[in-house]
């Protein structure tokens, strides 16, 4: 139950940081296209570009300073897009590196007397961001559209609050570029997902089938279906998606998170029944999220995985259990490590 909530936490908080640099609409002001007018600096190009080339090869931790020195070179420019460009870019980094920050987590966590410490570094960079977004969002010399796009960054590094604090910051959608308003969707969907799962559903079905969104916002869209699932088997097959899709975009770590997901159990006593019906199926994926997990060196968290699959009355699911549980060390069994796939 303690894992449950902790990863349901992690969940809560990755599926509303829901965000991602984008084009801003041009206004009729004069100040407006000053603004969304390119950032005329060789240096800031450099650093952008050099960043934007180390999270196409998903090194987010590589990215992220240099997005950072970025929005210092803006700020000594006093260039109010070039900053809020390097700080949304900011923002995308610390989205992609919250699975790892979760599982990292995780296995701090099953250390037992170790105190978890990622986790709590990654929240303190997105506090430190959230400030920084919030001072930016008030330059008047942005178009509406880009603070709307700084606001959407903002509310999304910010713990879960009220979702008024969102319509505040983002009074008009309908001027953000298409795929903004496709984020700011989803973050609407998610702060309300717990208290009222019906009007989340309305705000997911907002989001144009079609829209042409990042691979891992996908996964994200494909884990806040799944906490809306109505029966354990939905809930599943959404997890198996956001999967899917993290596999084919190279994201190991977010394989892991959606696999880990299926182990959750549920405090709603229909969903837990339904989950029952699906006992099988949830020891499965958590033997392939621990294979994952063991894999990315988050060995002690694998064998939590692997304790929970192994309650499986299937004697080939208990083998497999013992297989793994022998390429991991620390455990009962353990041999030399071995290689090993979700």
């Amino acid at each position: 139950m303690i894992l449950r909530f902790r990863l349901a936490a992690a969940f809560a908080l990755g599926a509303v940081l829901c965000l991602a640099a984008g084009c801003a609409t041009g206004g009729h002001k004069a100040a407006d296209a000053a603004a969304s007018a390119p950032v005329a600096d060789a240096e800031w190009h450099s650093l952008v570009k050099s960043g934007r080339g180390c999270f196409q090869r998903n090194d987010f931790k590589a990215a992220l300073p240099l997005f950072v020195s970025a929005a210092n070179r803006s700020r000594a420019l006093d260039d109010p897009n070039g900053l809020a460009v390097a700080l949304l870019d900011q923002a995308r980094c610390l989205e992609e590196m919250e699975y790892a920050s979760v599982l990292a987590g995780q296995d701090e966590a099953a250390a037992g007397d170790a105190r978890p410490v990622t986790g709590m570094k990654h929240l303190a960079d997105r506090t430190w961001l959230a400030m920084e977004l919030h001072a930016a969002m008030a330059d008047p010399r942005l178009t509406a559209a880009r603070r709307g796009e700084l606001a959407i960054a903002w509310v999304g590094c910010r713990l879960p609050e009220d979702d008024g604090v969102l319509l505040e910051a983002v009074p008009d959608p309908a001027i953000l570029p298409p795929a903004a308003r496709a984020r700011y969707l989803l973050v609407r969907a998610g702060r309300i997902s717990s208290s009222d799962e019906e009007a989340a559903r309305a705000f997911l079905a907002q989001i144009p089938a079609d829209a042409v969104l990042p691979d891992t916002l996908r996964a994200r869209m494909e884990l806040l279906e799944a906490s809306l699932a109505a029966t354990g088997g939905e809930r599943l097959d959404h997890l198996e998606s956001a999967a899917a899709i993290f596999r084919d975009a190279g994201r190991p770590d977010g394989v892991a998170f959606a696999l880990a997901t299926a182990g959750w159990p549920d405090a709603d006593p229909e969903r837990a029944a339904a989950d029952s019906a699906d006992g099988a199926r949830r020891a499965d994926m958590a033997v392939r999220a621990a294979a994952a997990c063991q894999a990315l060196g988050y060995g002690r968290f694998a064998r939590q995985l692997l304790d929970f699959a192994s309650v499986a009355e299937d004697p080939v699911m208990r083998e497999r259990v013992a297989e793994l549980q022998k390429l991991i060390p620390g455990s009962e069994a353990s041999e030399p490590k071995g290689e090993s796939q979700p």
